[in-house]
């Protein structure tokens, strides 16, 4: 009985895995998770040494961007259209200021608004943050067309 559902979803993962946008948001996700790691971990070691949380996010976000671009122009979304490395990354540093100005909405709305720590906010820039991040990458600063 369980040999016929496994089969029936390992033709559903082939199906989904045929289309190139599910590849491109697998390895979003594996690549944006690392980086997103990384940039919270800054993020969270600044807050630690009482640097301004506003501060920390400038940091932190230095650190996503620098490993970011790399990895998501080379191995994430390498199936993207060839619109030149200058635009790439132009649009690239543009959708990075989106994000940055959403984290920075986090942080005033757990730590000025809510009064909570500057750690709270890290759960909704590793959540909410990377979906908008995603789209951006891929149908503007990637994309194929």
């Amino acid at each position: 009985m369980l040999r016929p559902l496994m089969a029936g979803h390992a033709r559903k993962a082939q199906q989904l895995l045929a289309h190139p946008a599910s590849r491109q948001l697998i390895r979003y996700i594996i690549a944006g998770l690392f980086v997103t790691w990384l940039a919270t971990s800054a993020f969270s070691a600044l807050v630690w040494h009482h640097v301004d949380p506003y501060l920390a996010n400038v940091g932190s976000t230095a650190v996503g961007l620098s490993i970011g671009y790399f990895v998501h122009s080379r191995w994430s979304f390498r199936e993207g259209g060839n619109k030149g490395e200058a635009l790439q990354l132009g649009r690239f540093l543009i959708s990075a200021g989106i994000a940055f100005a959403i984290n920075n909405f986090w942080i005033w709305l757990t730590v000025k608004q809510l009064g909570l720590s500057p750690l709270a906010a890290t759960p909704l820039m590793m959540a909410a943050t990377p979906i908008l991040s995603f789209l951006l990458n891929r149908y503007w600063v990637f994309k194929a067309h």
